[in-house]
């Protein structure tokens, strides 16, 4: 529950004496809200809260009590240069501090942090709403950070510690005020049996191997007439490999074929961009499907803990919100984790729906 301050301003951006308090839930953004944004520049936000109570107000519209959900339209200075993913969308990073209870960050994140923190950096050249994680409420973790490693290929244990050390300390030079977490000991010995589990780096080299045998079936646009064959392809790549199709990866893959207009943010989010497309490309996506994989565990796992994803990825972002995931049955523990999506038209369009239906049919999975 937040603590919400509505203070109405003119035109000339003088307050009207117009304001209340309310007490409620901020609701996520979703992909039409991100589809539309360019990351990097203020715009205005469309603000929907509900479970609202009205605590004080001197606003006639908005009367004291328990109220209908809200909406607000605000216009800001601050840019959204960064996305918070959260279960059920998005946020910009740092709007929703009580909704990071712990904040994980990606590479381009931490580039960008660095590059903006540091003396004389970007900061100074205007306001981002990711400037609020630097506030003691704040705790921040490079932890799926440092099992991607920075070699693209699979990391050693000195190579994980080294790192996650690294970006620790980066983070707490950067952000003084925000509680870094991740490098204890206990920490790096379960990150470290994590990355080096039979299952966790077969996982991953399975996923490359799909990767690797896809990507060629989706370098041109796959036309109406080859959809049932180019998914039946990539679901029989996906048996192959040993890829359940509600693996990410996987999904992705069904919707870089179904998606013919628009952006194709599954196309890009897997590498499918340019030829050759190697194992380092290969390597690079499979570190993204598993982290959003990690992630999703992770809201299974703790569902009390309202994690948040903090990236600069546009075309990743646009996946978790585009696989509507929900849900979240935390099985046994992170390994056996079970996720349910119901994926956006936008994700996968409906004649590409109708075929993975039938194909999760098949593999009797429905």
């Amino acid at each position: 529950m937040n603590e919400i301050q509505y203070i109405e301003k003119s035109p000339s951006g003088k307050p009207t004496g117009r304001k209340a308090t309310i007490h409620g839930e901020l609701v996520p953004f979703g992909h039409t809200d991100l589809l539309e944004r360019t990351l990097g520049k203020p715009s205005r936000l469309n603000l929907r809260i509900q479970n609202a109570n009205v605590i004080s107000s001197s606003i006639p519209e908005i009367p004291v009590g328990p109220s209908k959900p809200l909406e607000t339209t605000i216009e800001t200075h601050l840019a959204v240069r960064h996305v918070g993913l959260v279960r059920g969308g998005w946020f910009p990073a740092g709007l929703e501090q009580a909704v990071g209870s712990v904040i994980l960050i990606d590479r381009c994140t931490l580039t960008e942090l660095k590059g903006r923190f540091k003396p004389g950096g970007s900061k100074a050249s205007g306001g981002d709403f990711v400037d609020w994680l630097d506030d003691p409420n704040v705790k921040l973790s490079p932890a799926l950070l440092a099992l991607e490693g920075n070699q693209t290929e699979h990391p050693s244990a000195d190579a994980i510690e080294a790192q996650m050390k690294e970006h620790a300390g980066h983070l707490r030079a950067l952000i003084p005020n925000a509680t870094v977490i991740g490098d204890s000991p206990k920490m790096l010995k379960a990150l470290t049996a994590l990355a080096f589990s039979e299952q966790h780096q077969t996982a991953s080299e399975r996923t490359i191997e799909f990767l690797l045998s896809t990507e060629p079936l989706l370098r041109h646009p796959v036309s109406r007439a080859r959809l049932p064959g180019v998914m039946a392809q990539i679901a029989a790549n996906a048996g192959a490999t040993g890829l359940s199709l509600r693996d990410p990866a996987v999904m992705c893959a069904i919707s870089a074929a179904g998606v013919r207009h628009g952006r194709n943010a599954a196309k890009r989010a897997l590498k499918f961009v340019k030829a050759p497309y190697t194992r380092k490309e290969a390597y690079n996506a499979m570190c993204d499907m598993r982290a959003l994989k990690a992630f999703a565990s992770l809201l299974s796992v703790l569902p009390d803990e309202n994690a948040m994803w903090c990236t600069s990825d546009k075309d990743l972002s646009l996946v978790w919100c585009g696989m509507s995931l929900s849900k979240f049955d935390p099985g046994s523990g992170l390994s056996s984790t079970t996720v349910t999506s119901s994926p956006l038209e936008a994700f996968l369009p409906m004649e590409a729906q109708l075929i993975y239906r039938q194909l999760l049919t098949d593999a009797g999975l429905t």
